[in-house]
């Protein structure tokens, strides 16, 4: 056999066992998806911490916000209770006082100024509000139960709360468990009728601190409780403070419009009265702004003048009169002698 032969042959396949060589190309390929792979991967774990740190931080500052406003509130209530328990208002601040620590349990001093406000309610300078049932019911515990639960059916929460505790007086123990349940029911419910109907407000902050006793508020009733108290706050800047008394009532205006009360009134009136404040201070817009929220909350015709003429004052003070280009005269050329 020719050298010549032997190059033009075929190559001998590989033996049993032997290795069959990898494809050159194919093996940059790979190694090439395996070297992009873990930066990749680094890119988009740099991409999750990112975003995970930017809601963390922007958490942070939400709460950090709340806190403030919240301390603002509270520090803003004490103060007003402060001013109530001096001039003798011993209930509002009594209000005020609880407010405050349902914001904030460590606010200094709010303990012993509620108690100094509690001090004078329970010697009787001021009424308090009774739960006692003035008729003696002097059915056994069993049967109180049945007409408890009667009542209750029947939505008489005033009835159900004063036999309830007429069963507790005469047996504590007797089914304690279910007695809680229906004195929370009773005490919520009463509550919520009294805000939302009947506009009784601190009668029925009162009912829901009592049905606290026996359990945490539901969201609904907490929200009916939280209108009630904001509108006693915006209730409280009345003829001292527009500016706050609006800003107040416009919250409860917002979120509870439908309470039992008067809110829509105050609310025009407060707007009304610190739209004139301003006017009076010379601002006319602002004044304008404040008596289109009072219109808003109440069609008051006898203000409709008074706004007309503070959005006539207001479009005057923002009317800038065109400036005139001066014309420039010509000047007359001499003409030269001779010419």
């Amino acid at each position: 056999m020719t050298a010549e032969s032997e190059t033009t042959q075929p190559a001998t396949p590989p033996a049993a066992g032997e290795t069959q060589p990898i494809e050159t190309g194919r093996s940059t390929g790979v190694s090439a998806l395996r070297r992009l792979r873990f930066p990749l991967l680094l890119l988009l774990l740099a991409l999750v911490v990112g975003g995970l740190s930017g809601y963390l931080v922007g958490s942070r500052q939400r709460t950090l916000t709340q806190r403030a406003a919240i301390a603002e509130r509270a520090q803003e209530q004490f103060d007003l209770g402060v001013q109530d328990l001096e001039a003798g208002r011993f209930e509002l601040a009594r209000q005020r006082f609880e407010y405050v620590i349902r914001l904030d349990p460590t606010f200094p001093q709010a303990p012993e100024r509620l108690a100094q406000a509690l001090v004078p309610l329970r010697a009787g300078t001021a009424t308090p509000m009774a739960l006692a049932t003035p008729t003696p019911n002097l059915a056994p515990v069993d049967e109180l139960f049945t007409q408890a639960l009667a009542a209750l059916g029947r939505q008489d929460w005033t009835t159900a709360i004063d036999t309830l505790i007429v069963l507790r007086a005469k047996d504590s123990a007797f089914r304690a468990v279910e007695v809680d349940g229906m004195f929370y029911n009773a005490f919520r419910n009463r509550g919520v009728q009294r805000i939302g109907e009947q506009g009784l407000l601190e009668e029925g902050i009162y009912d829901m601190s009592r049905a606290e006793r026996f359990g945490p508020l539901d969201r609904d009733a907490g929200n009916w409780r939280a209108w009630a108290e904001l509108y006693l706050q915006a209730d409280s800047y009345m003829g001292l403070n527009w500016a706050k008394a609006v800003q107040y009532f416009a919250e409860v205006f917002a979120v509870a419009p439908y309470l039992r009360n008067d809110a829509y009134l105050k609310y025009a009136l407060a707007a009304q009265a610190y739209g004139d404040q301003l006017y009076g201070a010379g601002d006319p817009c602002g004044a304008e702004a404040l008596y289109e929220q009072s219109l808003a909350a109440w069609l008051n015709e006898t203000l409709a003048p008074t706004a007309t003429q503070a959005w006539i004052a207001c479009e005057a003070a923002q009317f800038v009169p065109p400036t005139e280009t001066p014309t420039e005269t010509p000047t007359p050329t001499e003409t030269p002698a001779g010419g």
